[in-house]
């Protein structure tokens, strides 16, 4: 059985836990696809009757997971650095060209990276390093990696959960699709973030 049936079974038999769960190992093992975890953890949710408030707990359960797996990474990069990290990450598929990938993405949006970083495909499981190596303020970093996993959680769970029964048929044709959905919502976030840094520093400036 591979890594991808093992994360099925998990999430299928044991529900709040199993997503807690294999959300915490996609974090910690980036190979594993959370474009894969939490639509199916959506689609037990349809098969077993869950209301959307139960369904919410499912994705909440995942993102919970998901912030415990980013402090381990947080806490890890913070005590032995840049250079360790790149010699780690080989051997659980990381490549320093998606390490720097993240760091350009903390360098430009600083700790809103964290937040955008999560909803992210291919950094959003490694910008607890830039962060961690940067020292970033621990309860800003947990916050910010929190709502972040709980957004992109509730769009996968909650895409699995409306596709209902067609999820068996649909999820390998529209998992095609995750990327566009992260893009959109993260340049919807962007736009929001940035007027808001704008409005503040206008604020600031006419006061001054």
């Amino acid at each position: 059985m591979d890594i991808i049936n093992i994360i099925t079974s998990l999430v299928s038999s044991y529900g709040y836990l199993g997503i807690f769960i294999a959300a915490f190992a996609e974090t910690m093992f980036p190979p594993i696809p959370s474009e894969l975890i939490f639509p199916l953890a959506g689609f037990v949710g349809f098969q077993s009757n869950f209301t959307y408030v139960e369904t919410f707990f499912m994705a909440a359960a995942g993102a919970v997971g998901a912030t415990i797996g980013a402090i381990v990474i947080y806490f890890i990069s913070f005590k032995i650095g840049r250079i360790a990290i790149i010699k780690i990450g080989k051997y659980v598929f990381v490549s320093e060209k998606k390490i720097e990938s993240a760091e350009k993405w903390f360098e430009k949006y600083g700790i809103y990276a964290v937040f955008l970083g999560r909803m992210a495909p291919g950094v959003r499981e490694l910008i607890s390093v830039p962060a961690g190596i940067a020292r970033m303020p621990f309860a800003k970093f947990v916050i910010f990696t929190f709502l972040g996993s709980l957004v992109w959680s509730l769009i996968l769970v909650f895409s699995g959960y409306f596709l209902g029964n067609s999820w068996d048929s649909l999820s390998e044709a529209l998992s095609k699709y995750f990327p566009i959905i992260s893009v959109v919502t993260l340049l919807s976030i962007g736009i929001v973030i940035t007027c808001y840094v704008l409005i503040s520093k206008r604020k600031k400036g006419i006061k001054n």
